[in-house]
C-alpha cells in the first residue's frame, strides 16, 4: 500500500512539473523522503503517532523552490540538459522568492492552494528554524533533510561541514550556526533515546 494517495502524488508532479524542479533536486527530495518513511515507520513501531502521507509529500515537496536560493546556476553541475524554458522559469522564481528563501516561498504557494498543513510543513525544514519544531513530522522531516548530502544518506557532521561551504554567507551569524547545529545533535540523541540507536 502506497504512503501516499494519488491525489497527493499527483499534486507532487504538478508542483515538479510547474517549476521545473532540476532532477539533482528531486533526487535530494527523494532520499529525504526514503530516510522520513524509516524514521517515521520505526516511530510508529514505538507507539508515536505519525502521518506518514503528510510527511513524505513534504519530504518531496520541501525543495520545489530550492533553485530560488542558489547563488548562480552552473548548467554544468546539473545533472540533465537546460532548456531555455528552465532557465526562464528559474530566472523568474530567483527575482520573485531569492529574499524570503526556498522555505518560505513554497509554504506560501502550498497555502494559496488549500494545503496549509503541508505548508507549516515545508516550513519548518528550514536550517534557522529548529527552536519551532514541534510534531513529530516536523522534526523527522528536519532531521531528515539534514542527514541527506545530495541524495547520500550522511552523518550530520558531515552534511553540516558540507553545507557550512556551500551555504555560509558573510551575513550569517558562526556563532548562531554552531548552536543550531549543536541543537540538531540534540535533536539525533533524542530519536537514539527512542529507538536504542539510529535506525538509518
Amino acid at each position: 500500500m502506497s504512503i501516499i494517495t494519488l491525489e497527493k502524488s499527483k499534486l507532487i508532479e504538478e508542483l515538479h512539473n510547474e517549476f521545473h524542479v532540476p532532477k539533482h533536486v528531486i533526487d535530494h527530495m527523494k532520499k529525504v523522503a526514503y530516510v522520513c518513511e524509516i524514521l517515521g515507520k520505526a516511530m510508529i513501531k514505538k507507539k508515536k503517532k505519525v502521518n506518514m502521507e503528510m510527511l513524505t509529500a513534504a519530504a518531496m515537496l520541501h525543495d520545489v523552490l530550492r533553485v530560488s536560493d542558489f547563488r548562480t546556476i552552473d548548467i554544468k553541475s546539473f545533472k540533465q540538459k537546460i532548456s531555455k524554458e528552465d532557465m526562464k522559469i528559474w530566472a523568474a522564481l530567483r527575482k520573485k522568492y531569492g529574499k524570503i528563501g526556498h522555505e518560505k516561498a513554497m509554504a506560501k504557494i502550498l497555502c494559496k492552494i488549500g494545503e496549509k498543513d503541508l505548508a507549516n510543513l515545508v516550513a519548518k525544514h528550514d536550517f534557522w528554524r529548529i527552536d519551532h519544531l514541534k510534531g513529530w513530522e516536523e522534526k523527522i522531516l528536519y532531521y531528515a533533510d539534514k542527514r541527506v548530502e545530495k541524495d547520500k544518506v550522511v552523518s550530520l557532521k558531515k552534511r553540516f561541514e558540507e553545507g557550512r561551504k556551500r551555504n555560509a554567507r558573510k551575513k550569517d551569524n558562526n556563532d548562531l550556526r554552531m548552536e543550531i547545529e549543536k541543537k540538531a545533535f540534540l535533536l539525533e540523541k533524542e530519536f537514539i533515546k527512542i529507538f536504542g540507536k539510529l535506525p538509518i
